[in-house]
């Protein structure tokens, strides 16, 4: 996308603001001792789809999904760079996507533990995914990788974060993570991936396997290099909020 164009929406997006409507029950925001960072994570799923659009042989923006897309820290966002495109939420939390898609406008989308499972719109322009790969096993990464890249259209773009190894480096740091993370870190040592699964898993909604995900840079990469007509258009370390990598794909 040109880049006199990006700079036209990035000022329509500070000139409209956001919808600052907040959930009751939002985790993200509920109990947060540092409200800043709710708006800076936020305005950071902008800056990352903004500089993938950068690069990417995508001039226009019609149909977007928002794949767990909680109570809306990302999307009341994207709602405001993209005012007239169509959005799709998806979460595996029926508050979620009703929330989102009444209070942002756009189509709710109910997910499922199980990714085969989950029926996903096609002729996807864009699809954001923030911090979803980060809570699985690479089984399922590629599931759902694959269920994500097929409902993009021709030229779609595919985001999607991921805890890399700058997360592996803070965790094994940390003397209480490193011990009852240590499997973890021993196979992503090992392998490039690692799975710790949450105690308490089974008390979340819809999921009874959740966790911490560790994800190489090569095993990302991979993902993608399953398909022929996928092109990876960007990998940035900690680009999301100074956190999560960040790895973007378009559909040849």
């Amino acid at each position: 996308m040109q880049i006199d164009k990006l700079a036209a929406m990035w000022q329509g997006y500070r000139q409209r603001g956001v919808i600052p409507t907040i959930h009751p029950d939002d985790g993200m925001f509920k109990g947060n001792p540092f409200l800043d960072d709710y708006d800076i994570v936020g305005e950071s799923v902008l800056k990352v789809i903004v500089s993938i659009l950068a690069i990417a042989r995508k001039e226009a923006i019609y149909n977007i999904m928002d794949f767990g897309c909680g109570h809306g820290r990302g999307a009341r966002y994207i709602r405001s760079l993209f005012p007239g495109a169509k959005i799709t939420f998806c979460d595996i939390d029926p508050s979620c996507v009703e929330f989102c898609a009444h209070e942002f406008g756009g189509d709710a989308v109910l997910s499922s533990e199980h990714p085969s499972d989950i029926k996903i719109p096609g002729g996807m322009d864009l699809i954001w995914v923030g911090s979803v790969f980060t809570h699985v096993d690479y089984e399922r990464m590629q599931i759902l990788f694959d269920k994500l890249f097929a409902a993009l259209g021709r030229g779609g773009i595919l985001i999607a974060t991921f805890r890399g190894h700058n997360t592996y480096e803070i965790t094994k740091n940390d003397p209480i993570q490193a011990a009852t993370q240590a499997q973890m870190l021993k196979d992503y040592e090992q392998t490039g991936i690692g799975y710790w699964p949450y105690p308490n898993a089974a008390g979340q909604v819809g999921m009874s396997d959740w966790g911490l995900s560790l994800a190489s840079i090569e095993r990302v990469v991979a993902l993608g290099k399953r398909h022929a007509n996928a092109r990876l258009v960007g990998y940035s370390e900690s680009g999301w909020a100074n956190v999560h990598d960040v790895g973007a794909w378009t559909k040849r």
